[in-house]
């Protein structure tokens, strides 16, 4: 069932030609309409491509570092622990600043010894810093994509596995060899050179909305209220494999530099989804494709209870990467497509993410105390119920968005 709206006209490859320029705002503007015009989208075009490319890089270079952590986590216990400024002023006010601040980050993080410290500068700084980064850049690429705006997002989230695998390899090929200092700084000059060409290569439409900071009013939307409770509840429980399926695989008599790859595999299985999802999502409609993603990746997170030698764990990292890809490229992009203009697309991005960032903050915790406490059972089970659970929910987004358009 496609579920395809026809809010925006179709325009013209050439984004010169098209409406979306500075001139395109939205606020209250004496003796003008209530209703703002329908924009256009160039869709394509040299300026609008090269804006995705500088999204890939600051997905790279933030939520890369982020899929990273389950190494950052092993040498940890081995070694040392034993959305609203976007719309009104643009994107670029608050990625240039962290991007720089993303660096300071990484680099601080190289200094310390103590358990606060790792706390502050990357459990802190880092993260605030990652989501202040790649939420604006993506929604940039929703000013300039509308029907191809799925391809385009998932094209751009492709850097957070690509980061996944290749800052792990970085570290464990570098930590034995000069380090963790050296070796966290030269994740440092990574990101720093890849931010450098977001910086560049990111440029905004000049759309902007001047009314009101946040739009709260969006939750009375059923579209949107609908995805963010489905997507809080489905990350409560996708990260577990990102986070514990290495501990699982040693604590199954999986050899530990084999699992120690894990972490690269499920990545690289993130890649294939985000890519896949994107032309899937043009083709099949993209809450279809995120919502048959959702219940899949609940059934393989149930099917790892029946799991305990390498060859079943590998794939179920490949095969979870995969499907768990596809969500995260997706979740954007759909609750995008329900704001009725542009200008309006980081506010409803920032608020989303904002209430579904705690359940990212408390679903890792709440896995690993059950995990600790009661063993890998517990923790399989709860994350397997509530992305069944979210999956159930974003079943009935599309019924609100476009119904007209459902196909039974």
């Amino acid at each position: 069932m496609s579920t395809t709206t026809t809010l925006q006209k179709p325009v013209s490859d050439d984004p010169a030609t098209s409406a979306v320029d500075g001139k395109n705002e939205v606020g209250d503007v004496p003796g003008a309409s209530s209703q703002p015009k329908a924009p256009v989208f160039p869709e394509g075009g040299w300026k609008a491509w090269l804006v995705v490319v500088g999204c890939w890089c600051t997905s790279f270079a933030s939520f890369g570092i982020v899929n990273s952590f389950g190494v950052y986590e092993t040498y940890y216990l081995n070694s040392y622990l034993h959305g609203p400024l976007t719309d009104r002023y643009g994107p670029m006010i608050v990625v240039w600043p962290f991007s720089l601040l993303l660096v300071v980050a990484m680099m601080l993080t190289s200094l310390c010894t103590k358990l606060y410290q790792f706390i502050l500068c990357q459990g802190i700084l880092l993260g605030l810093c990652c989501g202040l980064i790649f939420a604006p850049a993506l929604a940039v690429i929703g000013q300039y994509f509308f029907k191809r705006r799925a391809l385009a997002m998932s094209l751009a989230s492709t850097g957070s596995p690509i980061g996944g695998i290749i800052y792990p390899i970085v570290l464990n090929n570098l930590l034995p060899k000069v380090g963790f200092g050296w070796a966290q700084r030269t994740c440092g000059f990574i990101s720093l050179a890849l931010l450098a060409l977001a910086a560049v290569l990111i440029r905004p439409t000049g759309m902007k909305r001047k009314n009101k900071l946040f739009l709260l009013e969006a939750f009375k939307k059923p579209q949107y209220s609908f995805q963010v409770a489905a997507l809080f509840m489905i990350v409560l429980g996708i990260w577990t494999p990102y986070f514990y399926i290495a501990e699982f695989g040693i604590d199954h008599g999986m050899d530990r530099g084999l699992a120690g790859y894990l972490f690269a595999m499920i990545n690289a299985g993130s890649f294939a989804g985000r890519v896949g999802g994107g032309f899937l999502a043009n083709a099949l409609g993209q809450f279809n494709v995120i919502t048959a993603a959702a219940y899949t990746s609940a059934i393989l997170i149930f099917s790892w209870l029946a799991i305990s030698h390498a060859g079943g764990i590998i794939a179920l990292a490949v095969l979870f990467g995969a499907t768990s890809g596809i969500i995260i490229a997706l979740m954007m992009s759909t609750v995008a497509h329900t704001a009725d203009h542009p200008s309006k697309i980081g506010t409803y991005l920032g608020q989303s993410t904002f209430v579904i960032g705690f359940a990212s903050l408390a679903g890792t915790p709440i896995t690993g105390a059950l995990i600790s406490q009661h063993g890998f059972t517990a923790g399989i089970i709860f994350s397997a119920a509530v992305i069944m659970a979210g999956a159930v929910l974003i079943t009935f987004a599309p019924y609100f968005h476009a119904p007209e358009k459902l196909v039974a």
